[in-house]
């Protein structure tokens, strides 16, 4: 029943895939795509036929993809464009409106216009949801709470997506969790939740690891993990993530990946003192920032660029570069993250040329605004320029004052990140627990399965020793019948070598008595001077002594034959001596019986391994067969060639033949034709049988065939090699 319903299923699956229009065949196959430039490529292509079409899915789907795509590339004002354009012809549709608003989101989030994005993502959020796509209200949420993470807003971020895991959790599919776990480790890292960060990163690189995913998820994994092994501080194996993440970025021609990538490469080796190797990667990033068209994105491989001409001890360059990073972050609106950075650094560039009131007054700015925001880190860094720059200024009532504070700091600090560590074991001991439940429930269930596998395994078992009794009886009763049929074709085969021997016997018993009979009356007529002892009646006397002595070599061919006793000596022959042989001997006996003879030899070979006296045998026994049997005046003809395997006799001669019926039994032993009266020599079935046994010791083939002379076309095959 399973089956079948497998294979309804399977046909309704097959009958949808092949309704599909090539349209929506080519559009798929441009989204699987990695590389954008090739992707942009392919969809411009179907541009016209899609916009042909009627079919509105088809054609939102279509500007979505190409939207994103040209985003990526750095051409974020034509991908608004094209969304804006068909914006209008979605009012109708609530849903691909809604989708359409989510892409723009996301367009105007990544080149930093937050306000904007925030009111599209927000909107598409609550539409998913009251439209019931909880795929789409998910992936909406997730991208709302990125928006908080580059406002800073990173606690708002983190609620939306607890309090989702809290309401949906049985419903997410591991995609959107690992969508969500991606999130939630960005939001923790900037509230210093470093460990609990890592800890989704893995959960995601996990459900990654178990599915397919695309080569840009991978990167995107890997480039999470590498900022979380920079945020612990240990800079090569961050270095060793940044790197894999941005071999597979290059393929994929993602400008801003590629930027984001070398940025993060320029900050940690630049961590590890390579300063040269990170100004190069710095330098890099701002080439692959500015293509994009995003500012906020090259101040911060500007700031990199900085804090590595800083080490260098170049602070004038330092200093000019800074200051246009700050310029950029203050028009930059929500984004709190890089207007503290930049300012604590420029802070910083001031106090090293000994610009005291500059390096102050920025110092007391960055410590306010990162007070607001709670950016625990920059105020202790804050802190202590001020607390510098007090000293320098021999100021001791004002720097103690900021040491005192920047102590208190340090101290909140450390116990915050110790009540942290604790709600990270805790959090850690709860999640291990929800998995050994998990893990227990799982085990419970595999325990149940396991019984009733082992309830059937049972049943099976019995099944399968009854089917195997079953078959075993079947082949024993199939092979008693089978042997029982074999024994009655063997005693009914002994029964017919009975008879024929019989038969045989008989016969030679008879003919022997003739001429033993005829030789004993003339040697009598002799005795007594009835007949002359002349050279006539010695010659007849000689051949009935001729015809007892061929009747007694048939005798021994019969125990040779019956006794398997025959044996050939193979040795290489030369076979122009061999064919001149045969050419020399066989014309004479053949016209002494006044018969027609042809002889052709048309070999090209030196050589073969035979036994030379039973192969001129053979070819004896053939040519004697056929005197024996061909009306005269007759034709015999013999010829020898050669094929790419074998040596080939032909031996023909004509009329009388064989019927069909017998010419395939001619060669078996002691088989006569019946009824053949076509000579006054009687044979007993034996010279031809030892022609076949000879010719199979040869691993050699002979058959027989009418022959268009009129007679019997005997065709003698031997191997050119041994076997």
């Amino acid at each position: 029943m399973a089956r079948i319903v497998f294979c309804f299923l399977f046909w309704i699956n097959a009958s949808l895939a092949a309704g599909q229009s090539p349209l929506h065949s080519q559009l798929a196959r441009a989204q699987s795509l990695h590389n954008n430039l090739e992707r942009i490529s392919l969809i411009r292509s179907l541009e016209t036929q899609i916009n042909q079409s009627d079919d509105l899915d088809l054609q939102v789907d279509f500007v979505i993809l190409l939207a994103n795509s040209l985003d990526n590339t750095g051409k974020a004002d034509e991908a608004q464009r094209i969304l804006e354009e068909i914006l209008p012809k979605t009012n109708n549709s609530p849903l691909l409106r809604t989708k359409i608003k989510h892409r723009l989101g996301k367009v105007l989030y990544n080149n930093h216009h937050y306000d904007a994005s925030e009111v599209y993502l927000s909107n598409a959020l609550d539409t998913f949801k009251k439209l019931g796509h909880f795929e789409l209200h998910t992936r909406a949420l997730s991208d709302l709470a990125n928006l908080y993470h580059n406002t800073g807003r990173y606690y708002e971020g983190i609620n939306l997506i607890t309090h989702h895991f809290d309401e949906y959790e049985s419903q997410l599919t591991p995609l959107l969790l690992a969508s969500l776990y991606h999130s939630i480790a960005r939001l923790l890292e900037q509230v210093d939740q470093i460990k609990l960060a890592l800890m989704y990163k893995i959960k995601k690189f996990e459900i990654e690891a178990k599915l397919e995913v695309s080569e840009s998820k991978k990167a995107g994994t890997l480039y999470a993990i590498a900022v979380s092994y920079s945020d612990i501080g240990n800079y090569e194996k961050s270095v060793q993530y940044f790197k894999l993440a941005y071999e597979i970025d290059k393929r994929s021609a993602d400008l801003s990946y590629i930027g984001h990538s070398l940025a993060q490469l320029s900050y940690n080796t630049y961590k590890l003192g390579q300063l040269d190797t990170a100004k190069s990667y710095a330098l890099q990033a701002i080439d692959a920032f500015t293509a994009t068209k995003s500012q906020r994105n090259v101040a911060w491989a500007q700031h990199n660029l900085s804090l590595i001409l800083t080490a260098q001890k170049k602070f004038e360059e330092a200093l000019i570069l800074q200051e246009q990073v700050v310029n950029v972050a203050n028009k930059a609106k929500g984004d709190f993250h890089l207007k503290n950075k930049s300012l604590l650094h420029l802070s910083r560039i001031h106090f090293l040329l000994g610009h005291f009131q500059q390096a102050k007054r920025l110092a007391n700015k960055t410590f306010k605004q990162a007070k607001i925001h709670d950016f625990r880190l920059t105020q202790i860094a804050a802190a202590k320029i001020l607390a510098d720059v007090y000293k320098q200024e021999h100021n001791y009532a004002d720097a103690y004052l900021w040491q005192k504070q920047l102590t208190e700091l340090e101290k909140h600090y450390a116990q915050t990140n110790l009540d942290k560590e604790l709600a990270f074991v805790q959090n850690s001991l709860e999640s291990l627990n929800k998995d050994i439940l998990i893990k227990k429930s799982q085990l419970e269930h595999s325990n149940t399965q396991a019984e009733l596998a082992k309830s059937q395994n049972h049943a099976l078992v019995i099944l399968l020793l009854f089917m195997l009794i079953s078959v075993i009886f079947i082949v024993f009763y199939l092979r008693s019948l089978s042997n029982k049929k074999l024994l009655s074709q063997k005693n009914a085969y002994l029964d017919q070598i009975i008879l024929q021997r019989n038969t045989l016997f008989s016969q030679i018993a008879h003919d022997i008595s003739t001429p033993v009979t005829a030789a004993k009356l003339q040697l009598e007529a002799m005795q007594f001077n009835i007949s002359p002892r002349d050279d006539n009646h010695l010659q007849r006397l000689d051949n009935k002594l001729g015809d007892i002595h061929r009747l007694i070599n048939d005798l021994s061919g019969i125990a040779l034959l019956e006794e398997a006793q025959f044996k050939i000596s193979l040795k290489p022959q030369n076979i122009f001596e061999f064919s001149a042989q045969l050419e020399t001997d066989l014309p004479l006996l053949i016209t002494a019986h006044k018969y027609q003879y042809a002889f052709h030899n048309e070999t090209s070979i030196t050589s073969i391994d035979l036994d030379p006296v039973r192969i001129r045998q053979v070819i004896s026994n053939l040519i004697n067969n056929s005197i024996k049997y061909t009306h005269n005046p007759g034709h015999i003809s013999l010829s020898i060639r050669v094929t790419q395997h074998a040596l080939i006799f032909v031996i023909e001669d004509s009329a009388p033949t064989v019927s069909d019926q017998h010419l395939p039994h001619i060669f078996d032993h002691l088989y006569r034709v019946p009824n053949l009266a076509t000579t006054n020599t009687a044979g007993h079935g034996i010279g031809l049988a030892i022609v076949k046994q000879v010719v199979t010791l040869h691993n050699g083939d002979i058959e027989a065939q009418q022959s268009a002379m009129g007679g019997i076309k005997v065709t003698l095959s031997l191997p050119l090699t041994r076997t």
